[in-house]
């Protein structure tokens, strides 16, 4: 699954599902302003003389391109064509060059399917078609190719990324606990709900089958002395260790259990240990060695996610640094 980007961000692998879910939400986001626009805008003639302004390895990036990719930029930024905003739709362009560039090199490809199911996305986001949103950016001399191309190396881009780095990158319970805690112990992201649950520790003082109540009230005995010297959690198999019988076991939560068992939990403070109860099994003590918050899977995986995209995008950033640095750009 894939998590969009800004288009002014290299795209990354991310966990959403979906070709139109891949692409950049930014892109998406911009595109009612630049409907807005478009339907005020005066048609602007595209025929004109074209000529190779940069090589990208090889790769030719034309006058056009770039009076394209500018026009793109002043609708969807609302800025006005400038010196500064050709340079960054010439950078974008050299960006966009070599991000296919390294796609080639992985055989990774795109399809015109996964293409046109971004255009979708983004033309319903604004009442549109595909077809009524190629004439809307026509409106403003802006060829639909041009968003194609930005689309499509998006796309290629994110599966370059995710191919070389998604074995490296890992994201482990103590990273997503740590979040958490920084976010100040919060599960209202993404909607989610948390609960406290105990830390609950099992004394268990078997009881053979048929045993008689002579033995019983013995066993009961021990486990009320057992019961007189706790102190803590961590004396519990000190306690134990040389009761025949004894076994330890910890607790995930006290739902399970049976009465009078869960009542007696329940009402039991952070350090403290229950009367003895018995059950078919044996006598049992239970001690309640803490509380801690338990946050729903939901907010655990969208954290996670998260995570793994913001370490994915600095991967992202300094492949695209690297690959730029090595590359053999020529301004002409």
């Amino acid at each position: 699954m894939r998590r969009p980007l800004p288009p002014s961000l290299p795209s990354l692998p991310s966990i959403q599902t979906g070709a139109s879910r891949r692409f950049s939400s930014g892109t998406a986001a911009v595109l009612l302003a630049v409907f807005v626009l478009l339907l005020g805008g005066a048609h602007l003639a595209l025929t004109q003389e074209v000529s190779i302004k940069v090589l990208v390895n090889d790769d030719p990036i034309s006058d056009y391109d770039i009076e394209q990719r500018e026009r793109f930029l002043a609708i969807t930024t609302q800025r006005q064509p400038s010196p500064e905003l050709k340079k960054e739709a010439t950078d974008l362009l050299i960006d966009e060059r070599l991000q296919m560039q390294q796609g080639r090199k992985l055989t990774v490809t795109v399809s015109e399917e996964d293409v046109t199911s971004v255009l979708e996305g983004m033309a319903s986001k604004n009442n549109l078609d595909v077809a009524g949103l190629t004439a809307a950016l026509g409106k403003a001399g802006v060829n639909i190719k041009t968003l194609k191309d930005r689309i499509r190396a998006q796309l290629v881009w994110q599966d370059v990324v995710r191919r070389k780095f998604r074995h490296q990158v890992q994201v482990g319970d103590v990273d997503v606990d740590q979040a958490l805690s920084e976010a100040g112990g919060s599960a209202d992201d993404g909607g989610g709900t948390s609960e406290t649950v105990q830390q609950i520790r099992q004394i268990k003082f078997n009881l053979p089958s048929g045993t008689d109540q002579k033995a019983i009230a013995a066993r009961i005995a021990t486990a009320e002395a057992v019961r007189a010297r706790f102190s803590s959690c961590g004396s519990i198999a000190e306690l134990t260790k040389n009761v025949e019988g004894a076994s330890i076991k910890s607790l995930a939560e006290a739902a399970s259990l049976a009465q009078p068992a869960r009542l007696l939990v329940a009402h039991a403070k952070a350090g403290q240990m229950t009367p003895p109860t018995i059950s078919a099994s044996g006598v049992e003590l239970y001690a309640v060695c803490g509380n801690r918050v338990v946050r729903d899977n939901k907010v655990r995986e969208e954290t996670q996610r998260k995570l793994l995209n913001e370490e994915m995008m600095l991967r992202a950033e300094r492949l695209l640094r690297d690959v730029r640095q090595e590359a053999f750009i020529e301004y002409r």
